[in-house]
Order: structure tokens, then sequence, then C-alpha cells
């Protein structure tokens, strides 16, 4: 035998590894058929519609193989219906494979058929100039109403109504600021925003700056509500307490439906009715209500949404996360049928693409506000960007719809949450006889604590590990793993989460595109990369 003298970093090692039993593995699943149990389980669970990871405790008794191991993960890929040959999976440079990427609740990975799709306006544009406006596809002057109808199926609008209560326009913020403009009407005494404590931070800003620019003061009048310290998690409860202590005070109520660190989801449905149930209440004293907005950023594409059946007044949300339509791209915004022609009482900021399109070239001087969401447009919007998200939501809707992701997108994430739990590598407290919190789970330089709630019912595709570093160090008289340092060797090893400050690393087993066997993957990366 002749033994090579290259000695590869352990990383690239596991790496290789992981690429051979995953390429072992699906050559197996085309020679033969998953196991009739396991099919019949798959289908027990789907038609159940339950969100219960104890499924995955049948899957495993019926696939006849354990959950830890690799030929699981490749038995249930075969079992399951998966969309990731639809689109682009960069390929990881240690082996030459495919990425196992985890990071779609950041940025979505780009559907095979956009470029399609954006190429076809631009030879519209080289062929026929000015006419593109009036022609094809997406004609450029009405490009964006294309996309009301898939978008509205995606957060709960009815068919019927997609063209009231959808518009695509601008980006996440800019729409929360025309949306802000218009709802929140501050009088004396009644100034004040409520959010959570921990939204991103260009809602705080958006909403910060929204107060000052009515003269007052953040301090005063942002309200936050914040987690509880026994687990990091915000409740309804607690919410809807803060509102009512401060409703004399309350002028809006804007709340992330999913937070993107700990991506926990709140339950909007609940919210939403406290909300639409005290504002028919106030409307009918005669009191001032209290609008309630939600920025759906990290919601819209990972988990369902019925906004019109919960009554909420406005929403927004990015199209580049679960969308898939690339960086930056275009928005979307909500607006409740109830609100379609109220511009007087919450009046909108005024604009060209604001206009009804029957009348928007009649060029006249006097506004004429187009009802619901397309009142809120301003300007034209960039078809490049529309034929983006056009693309996008065709390969969305192929795959079913939020709603047939959401069952699979339940397995995988309990799936990945189940394996870190099975290697041992998640935080476990344990209460010892003089009452002090022992901590389990340490490997190598750190201890990771899962932050997401463990109900699936209160979260998306998303497990978000604290990563505290050991007080000494590795083993190895290395320094601690900080949450940068594991996010760059878990990359090393071809997986691609990311890493939130101060202290987050992020991993969002995406439905459309991962696998099981990317699950598999990314924990044996992470057992390795922390040891």
């Amino acid at each position: 035998m002749v033994q090579s003298s290259v000695t590869l970093p352990p990383h690239v090692v596991l790496a290789a590894a992981a690429a051979a039993a995953a390429c072992y593995y699906m050559v197996r699943r085309r020679r033969r058929t998953p196991p009739a149990a396991l099919v019949a389980a798959l289908q027990a669970y789907e038609a159940s519609g339950d969100e219960d990871v104890s499924w995955l405790g049948r899957l495993e008794e019926a696939a006849g193989c354990e959950l830890t191991s690799a030929e699981f993960a490749a038995v249930m890929d075969a079992a399951t219906v998966t969309h990731r040959g639809d689109f682009h999976i960069p390929p990881d440079e240690a082996t030459g494979g495919e990425q196992a990427y985890f990071a779609g609740n950041s940025l979505g990975l780009q559907p095979k058929g956009t470029a399609a799709v954006i190429k076809a306006e631009l030879a519209k544009w080289a062929g026929r100039g000015v006419m593109g406006h009036f022609e094809g596809l997406l004609p450029w002057a009405t490009c964006e109403d294309a996309l009301a109808a898939p978008l509205a199926d995606i957060i709960g609008v009815p068919p019927e109504l997609a063209s009231l209560e959808v518009g695509a326009m601008n980006s996440l913020t800019v729409n929360l600021h025309l949306l802000m403009c218009a709802f929140y009407r501050p009088t004396e005494g009644r100034a004040a925003i409520l959010i959570e404590a921990g939204a991103f931070p260009s809602d705080r800003y958006a909403v910060g700056s929204q107060i000052r620019h009515h003269g007052r003061d953040p301090a005063q009048w942002l309200i936050e509500v914040h987690p509880r310290a026994s687990d990091g998690l915000l409740h309804t409860e607690d919410i809807l307490s803060a509102i009512e202590a401060n409703a004399g005070r309350l002028a809006l109520v804007l709340l992330g439906g999913v937070n993107y660190l700990t991506g926990q989801v709140l339950d909007m449905a609940a919210l939403s009715a406290h909300m639409h149930a005290r504002n028919l209440a106030a409307r009918a004293d005669g009191r001032p209500i209290i609008p309630f907005g939600l920025d759906l950023a990290h919601a819209v594409g990972n988990v369902p949404l019925s906004l019109h059946e919960w009554q909420v007044d406005f929403a927004a949300w990015c199209s580049y996360k679960y969308l898939n339509s690339g960086a930056g791209c275009l928005a979307g915004l909500f607006v409740h049928e109830r609100h379609a022609s109220d511009g007087e009482l919450y009046p909108r900021l005024a604009g060209w693409w604001g206009v009804p399109i029957a009348k928007r070239f009649a060029m006249a001087q006097q506004y004429d506000e187009a009802a619901g969401a397309r009142g809120f447009g301003v300007s034209n919007v960039n078809p490049l960007l529309v034929a983006s998200v056009y693309g996008s939501l065709q390969a969305f809707g192929k795959a079913g719809g939020v709603r047939s992701l959401r069952r699979k997108s339940v397995l995988l994430t309990g799936y990945l949450e189940a394996l870190l739990h099975a290697r041992g590598l998640l935080e476990t407290a344990i209460k010892t006889a003089e009452g002090k919190a022992n901590s389990k789970g340490r490997s190598g330089g750190a201890t990771l604590r899962l932050v997401t709630p463990a109900d699936p019912k209160q979260r998306g595709c998303q497990l978000s590990l604290r990563v505290i570093p050991a007080p000494s160090g590795c083993a190895a008289g290395k320094p601690p793993v900080t949450m940068r340092a594991l996010e760059e060797a878990l990359r090393e090893r071809g997986v691609v989460g990311d890493a939130r400050e101060p202290d987050t690393v992020r991993l969002a087993p995406t439905p459309l595109y991962n696998t099981f066997t990317d699950v598999w993957r990314a924990v044996a990366a992470l057992e390795d990369a922390l040891h």
C-alpha cells in the first residue's frame, strides 16, 4: 500500500466523506424505491395536518434505519418531493460538489427560470424600445400587476381582492415609511408606536425617524415589548398587556411577524384578532383607533399567512429571502380592503403611479388616487425587478405554494433540531442538588444554545444557535469559538449559514431546495468544527 505524504485538513476530509456518503446514497436512491412503510407514514403525516416533530420517530421506524444515519437522510430524500433541480446551487469548493445552503432566510437561491424572464424583457427593450411599455408578457406600464395574484396566494388574500389589497413596489423599508406616513397619525398625548424589542434594526430606525419627523422624541414615544428572561421569547399575552397598558398613548402598533434573530413566529392571528376587536369597539364609541401593521420580511414564503382573514390593517415584506427574487429586489405591501378608499382619513404620499392606469396618461394636474394598495404607488416600477420576482414566483407556484412547502419545512427543521440533540451539540440545563444550573452540551470551545422555540407552530424554517465561548478556550489551547469563527468553519466544510450579532449563528433548512442530506451534512460539519 502506498501512503500519501500529503495531510489534508480535517474539515476537507469531513467534507469529502460527507459528499461521498451523500453520493453513495443518492445512487442507492436511484436504484430502489423507498420502503412502502415510509411512503405510507409520510402520506399519513401529510393527511394529518399536524405540526408535530414526533412524526420523525414514526418515520425513523418506517424507514428501517437510524435517524442519525446518512442513510435515513437519503431515504427521506427519496421519499419526499424536492424542487432543488429548479435552482442554481452554489458549488462547494472543497469537494467540487454542491453547497449545503442554509442562508435562504438572508438571500434565497436563484431559480433557473429567472434568467429567461429577465432576458425576455431586455430583448423587448432592445427590439421594441418605448413600445415595451404596452407589449409582451410584462408590459412595463402595468408590469407589477402580474405579481398581485401569486403574491395574494402567498400572503392569504382572496383572488378577487388581489388587485385591490396587494401591491408590488419599492423596497421593504421604503414601503414601511409610505405606510406609516398614512397610518401613523399622532395627536397630542397619543403619539406612541409599539414594536417588539429586538426588531430588525431597519424597522427600529424607520419607526424612530417617523416619531422624530412629527417633532417628538423616540425615547418617550417608542414603546418596546421585551422577551421574557425565562425563555428569551416574546409572549402574546405580554404584547397584548403592553398594548392595553399604553392604549391611551398609542397611535400605531407595528410588529415583525417572524423575528429575524430568533426565528420565533408571533401569533399573528391572535394579535390581529385582538386589535381588530378593540378597534371595532373604539369606532362604535367614537374613540381613536390604533392601526395594526406587520413587517413580514421573514414570514412571507416561510409560514402560511391569512392577512385578509386576520383583518390586518397593513403589512410590508421583501422578496429576496424565501421568495428568491434576488438581492434588493422589488418589495410588496398589503392594505386591507376596508382602507381601499380612506385616503382622507389616512392620507397617502402622492405620485404618478398612485393614479389608476386608466387615467395615468391623461396627465391631469388634479391627483386622482387609485383604490387600495395601488394608491401607495409613487413611481414607475423597474420591469427587470418585476421580471425577477415573476420568475421566482413561478418556481414557488410550481412547488405548490407555501402551505404545501410548510409540510416539508416542519420535518426538515425538526430533523435539524433532532440531530443537534442526538449529537449532543445543544446545551442542556440540569439543576444540581444545590439548585444551580449546570451546562451540558459543551463541544470543544463553545456551548450552543437553541434560542428558536421548540414548538414548530412558533417557528418557521430557521434554527438560531447562540454561541457561548468556553471561558478556557478549546482543549488544544486554541482561542474560544465565536459565532464568526463558527460561521467560517462551516463554510470551509461546504455548509453556508450566517451569523448575526452579537452571538448567533442561523441555519434555515428551506424546503424548496434543501434536503435531508443537507441537514445531515450540516450537523456533521458543525460537530467537526466544534471539536
